[in-house]
């Protein structure tokens, strides 16, 4: 199976995301070749859930049997869920749309909850969590490297901390579900 990962900004949450659905398809014991989608280079939600945007990224790649659209849901200020839902409602045999709670860089976190030290509750329900939490986070653990950092953290994903992770961000383990039932192969 290919699929296609579809964030708002890959530059950065391609160290995040891909990582992240690899372990899912692992654990579904699922044969998959991720990509993250670099052409054209999406910058931001709005041009991602683009109606027109999606439908050429679908035409485009063919040979794509899942595309993710994964993006920050941003305290749906600009209705996010709803964009995303009608994208799926769209394409539905070919997409599946996820939005992180609050950003994609609250995952990374997630992975390290040792490195917390507020209530996980106060990081899910800030509506700009990478800012406050994670950018320190990054300096702490040096920015050096791929994606500010971010690859470097990603490391930490292992399977002791997976089902930690799948707890902290609920979405992730609707994604996987969601993953698990689709039909297409």
């Amino acid at each position: 199976m290919k699929v296609l990962i579809v964030p708002e900004d890959p530059t950065h949450d391609q160290y995040i995301l891909k990582p992240i659905v690899e372990r899912i398809f692992k654990d579904l014991a699922r044969t998959a070749r991720v990509e993250v989608l670099f052409d054209p280079h999406l910058r931001g939600v709005d041009q991602t859930l683009s109606r027109e945007m999606v439908r050429e990224i679908i035409n485009d790649n063919a040979m794509i049997n899942l595309f993710l659209i994964v993006v920050d849901r941003d305290c749906n200020r600009c209705r996010n869920e709803e964009r995303a839902r009608d994208r799926e409602r769209e394409h539905p045999d070919r997409l599946i749309a996820c939005l992180a709670f609050e950003e994609v860089e609250v995952w990374m976190l997630a992975v390290h909850p040792k490195r917390i030290r507020v209530p996980w509750k106060s990081i899910r329900e800030d509506c700009d969590p990478k800012e406050r939490y994670c950018d320190p986070m990054l300096d702490a653990l040096g920015r050096d490297g791929p994606g500010g950092g971010r690859k470097k953290a990603m490391r930490s994903l292992t399977g002791s901390n997976w089902p930690g992770l799948l707890k902290r961000c609920p979405e992730i383990a609707l994604l996987k579900q969601r993953i698990a039932a689709w039909p297409g192969e």
